[in-house]
């Protein structure tokens, strides 16, 4: 009886909360569990895209952890977490691996599920994807579902289903990427600009608008120039040397057919 009676206040609890949009009180509320993974903002997420291409190039795996919040009072034994991990297109054991267990520990109201991603060939042409699902046992109920976006076009964000997107190639340029300077996205230009200037600029800033400043690209802009110059005097003969073959646009083409990449700056 006292389990139904705590799922109906639960019940009648999420009435209220869904009118108001308020987060739950943690410790005024039966026993709940949901997914509570949020920006700096405070904005709640149920899904996160992650790619290799913007780690070293020896990173073999990325752990992405996932925020499993519990409402009511703490309790002083670890709570096991009713948590479905599956994909239709990913393997455990050998696309990903799951290195932490599904128990709220002692003395705390929330832990970070982790889900440890495997850098595999598949990922080069392929989008994988893996999806969490909370529900009830006897320990948690799942009475929260969505929390209101304000969104017209998403209006609400999932809180029992969570999806964790991840490849290792590039499906649209960084968001850092300024063609203004070095032109249209491409990913060997990504990668040249990585090999020139490994030392002045971090992999990850390109993929974060403003975190390379204009100066930095004029720098950049200047340099590759150059450095395309002294490639396009080798190949045609005017210098002593072997060309890039980073600077290709196709290094697998026969030699009379090579072209070197073009940094042509293009405005928005």
């Amino acid at each position: 009886m006292k389990k139904i009676q705590n799922i109906m206040a639960g019940l009648a609890l999420c009435g209220l909360w869904a009118c108001d949009e308020r987060v739950p009180d943690l410790y005024s509320a039966p026993d709940g569990i949901y997914f509570n993974n949020r920006t700096a903002n405070d904005v709640l997420l149920d899904s996160a895209t992650v790619t290799f291409v913007y780690e070293p190039d020896e990173t073999e795996s990325l752990d992405v952890p996932v925020v499993v919040q519990s409402i009511g009072r703490q309790a002083d034994i670890d709570r096991p977490v009713a948590l479905r991990v599956w994909s239709d297109n990913a393997v455990e054991g050998v696309d990903y691996e799951l290195p932490v267990p599904a128990v709220m520990p002692a003395g705390v109201s929330s832990f970070s599920f982790v889900v440890r991603l495997l850098k595999t060939d598949a990922l080069l042409t392929e989008q994988k994807t893996v999806h969490l699902e909370l529900s009830a046992n006897e320990y948690f109920a799942t009475f929260l579902t969505q929390e209101a976006t304000g969104d017209s076009g998403q209006p609400y964000t999932e809180m029992l289903k969570y999806r964790i997107d991840f490849s290792n190639y590039y499906s649209t340029p960084p968001a850092g990427w300024r063609p203004e300077y070095v032109g249209e996205f491409s990913e060997r230009k990504l990668r040249l600009l990585w090999k020139l200037f490994d030392d002045v600029v971090p992999r990850e800033d390109y993929n974060v608008a403003g975190a390379i400043p204009f100066n930095r690209w004029v720098y950049m802009q200047r340099e590759v120039g150059n450095y395309l110059f002294t490639q396009t005097n080798i190949l045609m003969g005017f210098e002593q040397g072997e060309v890039d073959p980073d600077v290709l646009v196709d290094p697998d083409a026969p030699e009379d057919e090579w072209q070197l990449l073009d940094f042509t700056p293009v405005e928005n």
